[in-house]
């Protein structure tokens, strides 16, 4: 695996698509061909269908007012091959202007027109003591 500059790009156009509603290039981001997996922040978020995940997306972006407020921070991305993987930890904007950290992973794999995303996982982070009932050493 090495870095990857063009998925770390890819990450970002990702991002910004779905914080501003732009269902063109998202749609153009999401893999065509290949079976497409969704994970979101909600546990009944879990699309297992390019086509589902695709009209999850551009309803849910049209409920939230055209997008999500979210801003990315600083991803990484590597490649290998046709395979390649990113991660970020982007901000949800409240609308009091508080935000909220979530993590965020993308699978890519390279198709005839470039790289496209085949897996999608966004989450919130709950710490240790929350979700087992006791701190752990990280």
């Amino acid at each position: 695996m090495y870095p990857s500059s063009e998925l770390r790009e890819r990450t970002l156009r990702y991002i910004e698509a779905i914080a501003t509603g732009d269902s063109r290039t998202l749609d153009s981001l999401i893999a065509g061909e290949r079976d497409v997996l969704v994970i979101g922040t909600d546990p009944n978020e879990w699309w297992a269908d390019r086509d589902t995940a695709y009209h999850a997306f551009d309803t849910q972006m049209a409920e939230m007012g055209g997008g999500f407020p979210i801003v990315a921070s600083d991803p990484v991305a590597f490649e290998e091959g046709s395979v390649g993987w990113a991660a970020d930890r982007p901000r949800l904007r409240m609308p009091d202007g508080s935000e909220a950290p979530f993590r965020l992973t993308l699978v890519f794999h390279r198709e005839n027109d470039g790289w496209k995303v085949v897996q999608s996982h966004a989450s919130l982070g709950v710490r240790n003591e929350e979700a087992l009932g006791q701190e752990l050493t990280i």
